[in-house]
Formats: structure tokens, C-alpha cells, sequence
């Protein structure tokens, strides 16, 4: 072999072992041993819920793994509980943050001002705006932004619950620092709920709720978004509707024409101005009930049927880990029960309600 052949095999020797090395760079972080700031699971938990209410921004995904059947009621949690879920938030405040949920042929963002709320819907080219604070609404993407989920879970779970330091995991870039909550309360199917923050700034990278969901950044930071970035502007749309909170609530109240008991299973109902949807009981054992009426009730139980409920009196039980649902009939009057407590505690609601 002459001197020419061998000094280029060298060099090209080293260019592959270069190559190989800055191919394997990202192997050795993924596998390498992560390294969080060692911090008591008491204090990490108040960090987070301090940072739920700071500025942050970033990229988000949940994965659902409850399988719902798709009930009206419902509207997008059938979605949300059993799919998967592309966020792109940004946080000011508490009553100024903006979510945008992506899928392949567009957006909806959600909007939060001190004053109202705002929808854009990308495919109807339609802005709508909800002047005042909810009496009741079904749940939407912007409760599994990590840092919002985690508070609420953190507020239901109480102060009974029992805090477990988990081993660290690198998230969106960051060491970050794990916390296990386990519920007291025992009517609750939410056995255990895993996170990780970032042990310095307090900010919710990942939510695990084993058998429901998890949510996680992709990539985040806790830079406050730029103002025009969460101010909700209608210009260029074709569409734009506004109402007020009480006006939903009129209107559910006539459409329903129901009122429902001031206490059910032993738990009693929360004080609210909607006659036909109520919660009951607190924390992560409360559950909701909802008057259907007419034929939508007649498709409700049908529904649940259809999905493989278990036959109960007038009605059927549907079973997952974790949130549980039941439909019953009494008269002419349909009720649905739905909550992350024991099929025991839903199942004894329904018959009361008969």
C-alpha cells in the first residue's frame, strides 16, 4: 500500500471516528445518569404551585389513555382523556395566558383576560367571546398545560395527602426534580400522581396520572411572553360572537328544566346558580351531575350501552382505571354521573337520583 493510500485511509479513519462520536453525543445524554438539585418533596411541591401562576412558555403534549364514549355533554374531553393533544402556551398571569392546540389542519386558541374569554376557531374562521367566570364547563386543553394541571391536582389532593421524593429525569432540556402525591381521600380512583419541575424555578415540566394522562413540556421556559402575544385580537376574521356567562346559564337552566338534590351519596351539592348541572363532595372525590333532556337522554343511555356498560338499575355503569361514568333513568328524566371516584360511590349516586 503506498504512503498516499495509507495517509488517506488515516484521515478518513479519523473523519468516521469523529463522525461516530458526534452521533453518539446525544445516545450519552439521553442515557446518562440525570442529576437534579436535591430538594424535600414539601418544598418542591410549594415551588410548584408558587411557579403555576408565574410567566412561563413553551411547548406542550398531553397523551390520554381513557377510552369515553362520545357524548354531547362531554364536548371536547372525549378528546382529551383519550388522545393525544399538541399545546403551544404562553403564560403572563393568571388572567392573561393564551393556548393554542394544534392539529394537522389548523389551530383553536384559548384566550384568558381579567374580563373574559376568548376562543379562536382557525377551521370556522370564528372568534367568540365569554364575558365573566364560568358557572360550569367541560373540561379543555388549556387544564393540561403541566404547571396548571399540577396545581389543581396539588389543591385537590389536601394537605392529607402523602409526598415521595421520585428519582430526577431531564425534561425539555432540564434536570428536573420528581415529586409523588398519594391521595388520602379512599373514594378516589387517582391512586398516585407523578411530576417533575425544575427544582430552582418551581416550573412543572411533566404530570403523570397513571392510567388517565400524562402531559409534559417538549421544550419551556420561564420568560414572560411578549404582550401582543396573549392579547386577543378578532381583526381578520368572519365571524365573531360574544355573550356573558349568565346567558349560558339561563339558557342551560331552560333547556334542562331540572333541579337536582341538595346532597347525593353523602356529599354535598356545591352552591352554584345551575339547577340542572351540579358537583358534589370535594377534592379529587367530587363528581358531577348532569339533567339531560329529551332525546339526548334517550342517546346518553344508549351510548353508554353501546360502549359496554354494566346494566344498573334503569340505567348503565361504564368502568375505566380511572374516571368512571353512569347513566339512569327515572321517569322521564335522564341523569348523568361522572367522576374520578369509585364505581361504589357513582353507582350509589345513580339510584339515589331514581
Amino acid at each position: 500500500m503506498s504512503v498516499v493510500r495509507r495517509e488517506a485511509r488515516r484521515r478518513w479513519l479519523v473523519v468516521a471516528s469523529v463522525i461516530g462520536a458526534l452521533l453518539a453525543v446525544p445516545l450519552v445524554v439521553a442515557f446518562a445518569p440525570v442529576s437534579a438539585q436535591k430538594i424535600a418533596p414539601a418544598t418542591l411541591r410549594d415551588r410548584i404551585l408558587a411557579a403555576a401562576d408565574g410567566p412561563y412558555q413553551g411547548y406542550a403534549e398531553s397523551r390520554g389513555s381513557v377510552v369515553l364514549p362520545d357524548l354531547p355533554q362531554l364536548g371536547d374531553a372525549t378528546g382529551l382523556f383519550g388522545g393525544t393533544t399538541s399545546m403551544r402556551v404562553w403564560h403572563a398571569g393568571p388572567d392573561s395566558w393564551r393556548v393554542a392546540v394544534l392539529d394537522p389542519v389548523g389551530e383553536k386558541d384559548y384566550f384568558r383576560t381579567s374580563s373574559a374569554a376568548f376562543t379562536w376557531d382557525y377551521g370556522r374562521n370564528l372568534w367568540t367571546a365569554t364575558a365573566g367566570e364560568p358557572a360550569a364547563r367541560p373540561p379543555q386543553a388549556a387544564d393540561l398545560v403541566p404547571p396548571e394541571l399540577a396545581h389543581r391536582l396539588l389543591r385537590d389532593a389536601g394537605p392529607g395527602a402523602r409526598l415521595e421524593a421520585l428519582p430526577s429525569r431531564r425534561i425539555a432540556g432540564t434536570a428536573a426534580a420528581g415529586l409523588r402525591v398519594v391521595p388520602a381521600d379512599p373514594d378516589t380512583t387517582i391512586r398516585a400522581i407523578d411530576m417533575w419541575a425544575d427544582p430552582r424555578t418551581g416550573l412543572t415540566l411533566e404530570v403523570d396520572v397513571a392510567g388517565a394522562l400524562t402531559t409534559r413540556f417538549l421544550d419551556a421556559g420561564t420568560a414572560p411572553p411578549a404582550a401582543d402575544v396573549v392579547e386577543p385580537r378578532a381583526a381578520g376574521s368572519s365571524g365573531f360572537a360574544s355573550t356573558t356567562q349568565s346567558e349560558i346559564t339561563s339558557s342551560l337552566n331552560s333547556v334542562a328544566r331540572a333541579n337536582l338534590p341538595g346532597s347525593l351519596a353523602g356529599r354535598a351539592r356545591v352552591p352554584g346558580p345551575l339547577s340542572a348541572l351540579a358537583v358534589y363532595g370535594g377534592g379529587l372525590s367530587r363528581f358531577v351531575v348532569v339533567a339531560v333532556p329529551g332525546r339526548l337522554g334517550e342517546r346518553t343511555l344508549n351510548a353508554l350501552r353501546d360502549a359496554g356498560g354494566q346494566p344498573l338499575a334503569g340505567g348503565y355503569l361504564l368502568r375505566s382505571s380511572v374516571l368512571n361514568l353512569a347513566v339512569t333513568r327515572s321517569g322521564r328524566r335522564t341523569y348523568l354521573v361522572a367522576g374520578f371516584v369509585t364505581p361504589e360511590l357513582i353507582t350509589r349516586a345513580a339510584g339515589e337520583l331514581r
